[in-house]
């Protein structure tokens, strides 16, 4: 098969040109634009030769722009609620502990497996059905004040042990309120925040980087007219100029209907009113819970009281005296 130059000179230069269109189309324009960007920075542009935005326009824009950084605000710090250990970061301990029993658990099984499914299983799924305790403060306190690792069943009418179950159980209701909340604020309040930047906002940040595109191409089209020298050249620089005028104005009209759209969409103070029922909902239950512990805990310190009291004058009738 011989080699056609013909056919290989035709497709270069067809080559050429398509590059050579795309860099005219969108690789100069780019580099002129950030150049014009770069001077107007700087200070090296007259303000006259900057075009104005209409009001109507930048004040859409700001409002936009506001709830854009209200909303990345919020979120780092609600994401937050995202992590079930953000009340309890001591369980960073507790996670290692486990890590070491899981693998120690792997191992075992695996020692045990008879055939490669068994291994297989060993490997991936060591610990099916295992309940593992929510990692937060509040179920952390209820796991430590269990009564039941304190003492033995004849003793559970002592009022030390009766008011540790009480704190215990009523503190791991509070624990899983707490979860509640965390999910009802992650579903209600952060998921819809991420939609509306994802959905709305990006909207506007496309439609005012449009703008602002065709603001600066107009500005660059009259500045090369207005410095044209040779009079044969002027006609198609005025061309030029007006339809970028034409494309600039035409921009912020659809930029304002946008923006507008924008806006009657989102929603941050409905929004606000979830993430702030969510909060009431679970502190009111933890108000209502505590406050029944604190009942609950002086009846047993009372319990006590007497308790004490009785053994007391026992001692002091069998003729026993303190030292």
């Amino acid at each position: 098969m011989s080699f056609n130059f013909a056919s290989f000179s035709k497709d270069l230069k067809s080559l050429g040109d398509k590059f050579s269109n795309e860099f005219n189309k969108e690789i100069l324009p780019l580099a002129q634009r950030t150049s014009r960007m770069v001077q107007e920075r700087i200070g090296k542009v007259n303000a006259e030769d900057i075009s104005q935005l209409p009001s109507e326009y930048t004040e859409l824009a700001e409002k936009c722009n506001n709830i854009e950084s209200l909303y990345k605000n919020v979120l780092k710090v609600t994401s937050t609620y995202e992590n079930e250990s953000y009340d309890y970061p001591s369980n960073l301990q507790e996670s290692f502990s486990e890590f070491g029993k899981n693998i120690s658990t792997r191992v075992s099984n695996l020692s045990k497996a008879t055939s490669p499914a068994e291994a297989q299983a060993a490997l991936i799924n060591p610990t099916t059905g295992e309940f593992k305790p929510p990692k937060t403060l509040y179920h952390a306190l209820s796991r430590a004040t269990d009564a039941s690792i304190l003492t033995s069943h004849e003793q559970e009418q002592d009022p030390l042990i009766k008011g540790l179950d009480v704190y215990s159980s009523t503190i791991n209701k509070i624990g899983n309120a707490r979860l509640g909340q965390d999910q009802l604020i992650k579903s209600k309040f952060n998921k819809p925040l991420k939609t509306t930047l994802r959905q709305l906002i990006s909207q506007s940040n496309n439609i005012q980087k449009k703008v602002e595109e065709k603001r600066i191409d107009y500005d660059l089209s009259r500045t090369n007219l207005a410095n044209c020298t040779n009079p044969s050249k002027e006609p198609q620089l005025r061309v030029v100029m007006e339809n970028a005028e034409e494309d600039f104005a035409t921009t912020v009209e659809d930029a304002i209907n946008i923006l507008q759209n924008v806006l009657e969409h989102a929603s941050p103070l409905e929004e606000f009113l979830e993430l702030v029922k969510a909060q009431l909902a679970y502190h009111k239950l933890a108000n209502e819970l505590l406050g029944n512990i604190v009942t609950d805990l002086e009846g047993c310190i009372e319990e006590n009281n007497k308790g004490n009291s009785k053994n007391a004058n026992t001692s002091r009738e069998s003729g026993d005296f303190d030292i």
